[in-house]
């Protein structure tokens, strides 16, 4: 089953539960890890995360998965990695000095 589809000229997201999106949200993130591990975040318009990943030299012609997650996690996978500037669009409660950025 794909999760990442056309519907109607439009590109949808679908998650594991079920619920599918759109093409529209308020912010959109993709970090690479030291494992060359691609994660990839989309905040929805009503605070809503959806999360994938994928390392591209390991996963050979598998759907991706979209899975919701909370605030808290976002930030446990994503705020090490992310400028101020990242940060305070993709979370709410983006609080300066509460991370520290990679170079």
């Amino acid at each position: 089953m794909e999760n990442f589809y056309t519907k109607e000229n439009q590109l949808m997201l679908r998650t594991e539960c079920g619920r599918e999106y759109a093409n529209m949200f308020k912010a959109t993130q993709l970090i690479r890890d030291e494992r060359h591990t691609f994660h990839v975040v989309y905040r929805t318009y009503a605070d809503e995360y959806i999360y994938s990943f994928c390392n591209p030299f390991q996963d050979t012609g598998s759907d991706n998965t979209y899975r919701l997650i909370s605030e808290e996690e976002a930030k446990r996978i994503f705020m090490q990695r992310l400028s101020q500037q990242n940060a305070r669009e993709l979370f709410n409660s983006y609080q300066p000095g509460a991370h520290t950025t990679r170079a």
